[in-house]
Order: C-alpha cells, then structure tokens, then sequence
C-alpha cells in the first residue's frame, strides 16, 4: 500500500507555478554568488528585476511629483519645529510630555534643515523612505512565498494611494512603515535559517521603528508571540531554537534603552483620559481596511476580496501562514481597538498593519496560478491594482489635501493693519501659521486662546482694537463642548473660509 501510495504520488501532477522569465537563464542566485556580471544578466534578462525596477521607478514618479505642492498642516509644522530644537532640548520635551513621539523622525529631518525652508525639502524624507519601501516589500513577500507574490507587493506598495499620501507627508509614518517591513523580513529569515544575524537584524530594525513610533512595540510583540508560539508546538530543542529570539530582545533592548525609560511614563500620560477626538471602536476597524486599501470603493472591494482570496488559499495549503497572517491582522485590531478608548486615534496609526494586508492580497496570486496556470496572472494583477488606484490618484495632485495655511497667510496679509490683534484658535496653530506668517513683518500682535474664557478675556484687555481670530476644527479636541465657536458667534463676525481655516474679526 506505502509503495503504490507513494507511485501514485510521483505520477500525479506538479502544482502549476507562475514563473515570468519561463524556464530563462537569469542572473539571479544569491546574494554571496552576484558580481557585475549577474548583476547586468539580471537587468537585462530577468523579468523580476526588470519590473520591480520599473515599478521602483514609476513609485518615485508618483512620491516626488507635485511634493510641495501643498502646505505644510499642524503635523508637518510640528516636525519642522522639533527638528530644529538641538537633541538635548527634543529630549526634554519627550521627557516633560510635551511630544509624545520618538525622537528618531526628527533627528533626521534635521540634516534636511541646511538646505532650506521649503515643503519639498521637509517632506523629502518621507518621500525616499517610501521609495526604498517598494523593493523592501519585493523582498518581504519572496521572504513570505515566492517573487511572484514579492512582485504584487511591490506593485501594491507602488500604486497605494495611502502610502502615496503619507510619503508626501513630513511625519514619521513612511519611515515607519519601512522599518516595520525590514523587522518582519529578517524575522522570517530567522525563523528559515536560525541564524543570529536574522535575528539580531529584526531585533535592531524593530529598535528603530520604535526609535520612528512607538506604535512599532506591537508588531515586535506579536511576532515574538508568533515564534513563542511555534516552539510551544514544535517542543524539539526549544533551548536551541530559543537562542535567536533572545538574541534579537538582546539587540531590541540595546536599541532601545534610552527610550525604554520614557515610555512607559508617556503611555500613562497619554491613555490617562478619554480622548476628545479620533476614532473609537469599530470605526477603527472599518476605517483600516478602507482606508488601507485606497479611500475608493473600487479598491475597497477588490483589495479586500484578493485578501480573503488570499487567506483562505494559504489556509488550505500552507496553514501556518494563513494562521500567521490571520493572527497578525486580529492582533493588531484588537489591540488598536482597546487602546482607541484610551487614546486620540487615527487611521494611520495602522499601517503597521500595511505588510500582513499586502502579503495576504499578494498569496491570492498563488490561487489564480494554480487556477488559470498562465503567466498572465500575475501581470493582470498588477494591471488591476493600478487601476483601482486610478480614480484617488488622478485627483490627489491637483486638489488641496491638506489646510491651506501658505495662501491664505498671503492672503490674510491684505485684511490686516498695523497693531492688529491677532489670535490663534487654539493656540497651537501658530506652527503652521508662522512657517508662513510673520507678525513682526505684517507689524501685528500675536497671541493664542484655547477656550471660551481667553477669548473673553482677549476681548476685554483689547477693547476699541481690532481682533482676528484664526481658528481651526481643532478646537474641539481642546474644547469638545464647543462653547468657543458658540461665543464666536454672538461676538465675532465670519470673513471667510479657506480650507480648513476660519477667519472671524471683532469690532469694537
């Protein structure tokens, strides 16, 4: 019976398996066996290299074009401050409270500073982290499955309208993003090989994402989780199978041992009252897969759909990796659920969970190979996942995403005289504001309020002057009542509106 099971096994047939350069002699091997040579060979005869260049290429097109196009919002100008304080002065406000980010983002915008004043420069960063990320994600999903998978990542990380966003954006997500996807690619090439390095690599990438975000801690938790996991259930050697994941806590806390110190004084800091503004519960689950896959409907669907595709071939065919991946999306659901009560929540905060969603839609393609057994496949794949992005992108670089706060400082110069009175609505407006705006130039007093009793005070000290108030929608995480905007309007006449940006001036 053994002999005629294991005949039969022989003669059935192989599983049919995309390969793009069919059967073609390459210059791909290892990385120890590259040289010139097979390095030129690759470019000109492999079809995965020759596309994820191409991919690679179009993804910088679309980070770089139209990069200051829009101004500088809250966030951007927050970063532009902080990266002009000297480290000592950054760390005191870690430490008092006063930035609940990681200092690593704005260490290295400050090498940008030197160059100049401008929304390209400060947004550059972000912009060359998200390039790099594409080949990162390549190899991430020829780590998980097969280059034929690396290659549908790479084109989702290419065409995403999100992660196009956030590479156009001066905060820290992009990097974020790519030390996540760098920790989790050496993480599975240390649970492959078992060797220190791996580990010792995912150890030191997950210190600097932590170093970019502290969101980063949970994805470390979850794959340390993970391996725990599979020597729970392997039960051989746990000792021996036990010295990479210790060795790679070794480099994570080597990494990160100033900060470790900090953070858990910030976290209390930070979830010790309801939040006044941000996502909340389910929201956050459904914003993640919308948002996620690219704000429009088309992507929506289609994304979501190759991801379940996706899972269940992986859970019919090689069960640990659609556990794997199963368990890393409810993981970090669950727990970003959680902490949305805690804490101000917003979607981005989830693309940490970008490399298990993308792995997930790129295995669908394994499914589609096997069920069409055609090449085809994998280019439609990236056809398609260029085409749903087609409708965001087509506007995104010639609609205003952001508050406007550089043209309307050109334009609020016009209204204002000399020793006007001018107030920011809540006070913190005055970064984005003054990136653009010179009191001392245009010759007027700036102050700031954040509620109902310093705008009546304001008013009271400043009677028989002029008062204009800048106000913006985050008011309400300063003030959820709303009782600034009601006092607004009994005691302030509305000039306009320019974006996001509301104008009101008192006459006395």
């Amino acid at each position: 019976m053994t002999k005629r099971m294991k005949s039969k096994g022989v003669n059935s047939p192989k599983s049919f398996k995309c390969d793009l350069n069919s059967g073609e002699a390459t210059g791909g091997g290892k990385i120890q066996e590259w040289n010139f040579e097979s390095l030129k060979m690759s470019i000109f005869s492999d079809k995965y290299t020759q596309i994820i260049i191409l991919l690679t290429i179009i993804g910088s097109v679309l980070r770089l074009y139209n990069l200051g196009f829009n101004s500088l919002w809250l966030d951007e100008a927050v970063t532009y401050y902080y990266s002009t304080l000297p480290f000592k002065e950054l760390w005191e406000t870690l430490q008092n409270g006063a930035e609940f980010n990681p200092p690593l983002f704005y260490i290295v915008e400050s090498f940008m500073i030197p160059f100049g004043k401008d929304e390209f420069i400060i947004r550059l960063i972000p912009a060359l982290a998200g390039i790099v990320t594409i080949p990162v994600f390549f190899w991430l999903g020829k780590e998980f499955s097969d280059r034929n998978c690396g290659i549908v990542c790479a084109a989702l990380v290419t065409f995403s309208s999100f992660l196009i966003y956030y590479s156009q954006e001066a905060r820290a997500y992009s990097l974020l993003l790519l030390f996540v996807a760098l920790s989790i690619v050496f993480f599975l090439k240390g649970m492959k090989s078992g060797r220190i390095l791996h580990w010792g690599l995912f150890g030191i990438f997950s210190g600097l994402g932590f170093w970019t975000h502290f969101y980063s801690a949970i994805i470390f938790g979850i794959l340390v989780a993970w391996h725990i996991f599979n020597l729970c259930i392997q039960r051989e050697d746990i000792w021996k199978n036990s010295r990479g994941i210790i060795c790679s806590f070794v480099a994570f806390i080597l990494v990160t041992l100033p900060l470790l110190f900090v953070t858990f004084e910030l976290f209390l800091l930070r979830t010790s009252s309801p939040p006044t503004f941000g996502l909340q519960g389910w929201t956050v689950v459904s914003h993640a897969f919308s948002d996620l896959s690219g704000f429009h409907i088309a992507a929506i669907v289609l994304l979501i759909t190759l991801f379940v595709i996706g899972l269940l071939w992986s859970f019919i065919h090689e069960k640990r990796k659609g556990v794997f991946l199963a368990f890393s999306v409810i993981a970090i659901l669950i727990i970003s659920y959680y902490l949305s009560y805690r804490m101000p929540f917003q979607t981005r905060f989830l693309i940490i969970m970008i490399p298990f969603y993308f792995l997930g839609i790129a295995y669908s393609s394994r499914a589609f190979c096997q069920i069409f057994k055609n090449n085809i496949v994998i280019y439609t794949l990236i056809a398609c996942i260029f085409l749903v992005n087609v409708p965001v992108l087509s506007q995104y670089y010639t609609v205003t995403t952001k508050e406007n706060w550089r043209d309307f400082s050109r334009e609020f110069e016009q209204y204002t005289k000399d020793g006007d009175i001018v107030v920011l609505l809540p006070s913190y407006m005055e970064q984005p504001l003054n990136f653009y705006y010179d009191s001392a130039r245009d010759r007027t007093i700036q102050l700031g309020a954040s509620n109902v009793n310093d705008l009546e005070n304001l008013k009271n000290e400043h009677r028989g002057e002029r008062i204009f108030i800048i106000m913006t929608a985050d008011i309400f995480a300063v003030e959820p009542s709303g009782k600034s905007v009601e006092w607004l309007k009994e005691n302030a006449t509305f000039i306009g509106q320019y974006t996001g940006i509301y104008l009101f001036q008192i006459t006395e």
